[in-house]
């Protein structure tokens, strides 16, 4: 392996990155998922997972609040907690917003604390059905708890895939969305990411499912705003740039949003608060 590949490859060991796959998914699940009531004010149900979650709210709240769900991305060899930082500046920035930071299937934070599952090797194979269903019962099980008068759902590289891939298989539960630095296109994403490391986990067939597939099943009343940093060499514009014209051509409300001279970690940009906070204060109705 030359000098440069190897570089490349260590600089994929500490991003946050997404995954791909090829395999076709089930039917979209028409209705909100089934959930449990026996969540912890630390832990949510999510399928057969109980998930870490840590919440802040804002100093002004209503009964209805706003409910934000933040998704961190694949932390490849790093144990994240960077969607906490993002949760709490959303509920401090905002009036009448209670934001819930969700550990994914399968991850430990720097604190110790553990989501049941299995994490995966970081090239896409740990977003599957499985743990994108986990995720959407445990969204739906804080909806309970919350009663919202809107969800939010924010995901950084992995979890912004997860989270267009929770938009069309749970239509009836978020109203609106912000994809940050998103890889979603399974097959290009996944080629690009073997080109770039020559590492054999990126080819072939894994079991996950790819946004960029299942554009026509995007509710039409979910606003989503998808973020890229132009210089972003993990999950190019390029994957970001296809997905919103996808979208486009579907008539489906997607807007794209490029910030120059930036890579793959914006997640806690001032660009990325900005349309959170645009997306907090509008009148979206709630979801049914």
């Amino acid at each position: 392996m030359s000098k440069s590949r190897l570089l490349m490859l260590l600089a994929f060991s500490v991003l946050s990155v997404t995954g791909c796959a090829l395999q076709t998914s089930p039917e979209v699940i028409a209705s909100t998922p089934d959930v449990a009531i026996d969540s912890t004010p630390d832990e949510v149900i999510g399928g057969q997972y109980r998930l870490h979650a840590k919440q802040f709210q804002s100093t002004n709240i209503s009964e209805n609040p706003v409910l934000v769900v933040v998704l961190h991305g694949d932390a490849p060899r790093n144990k994240p907690d960077y969607h906490y930082s993002f949760a709490e500046q959303v509920a401090s920035a905002n009036d009448n917003v209670v934001a819930i930071a969700l550990l994914r299937p399968g991850y430990t934070d720097p604190e110790g604390n553990r989501s049941e599952g299995n994490r995966g090797q970081s090239t896409g194979d740990n977003w599957n059905v499985t743990n994108t269903d986990a995720i959407a019962s445990a969204i739906t099980t804080l909806k309970q708890q919350v009663n919202p008068q809107r969800i939010v759902l924010a995901g950084h590289s992995g979890g912004a895939t997860i989270a267009a891939n929770i938009l069309w298989r749970h239509p009836l539960l978020i109203d609106a969305a912000v994809l940050v630095s998103c890889a979603c296109n399974v097959n290009k994403w996944r080629q690009h990411m073997f080109e770039l490391t020559d590492y054999s986990g990126f080819q072939g067939n894994i079991d996950v499912i790819s946004p960029t597939d299942h554009i026509e099943q995007l509710p039409d009343n979910i606003t989503v705003t998808v973020i890229v940093g132009r210089n972003d060499e993990t999950a190019p514009p390029e994957l970001s740039q296809e997905y919103a014209t996808l979208a486009a051509q579907a008539d489906k409300k997607v807007t794209l949003v490029e910030i120059p001279n930036k890579g793959h970690e914006i997640f806690l940009d001032s660009e990325v608060m900005t349309v959170m906070a645009e997306l907090v204060k509008s009148p979206h109705p709630a979801a049914d």
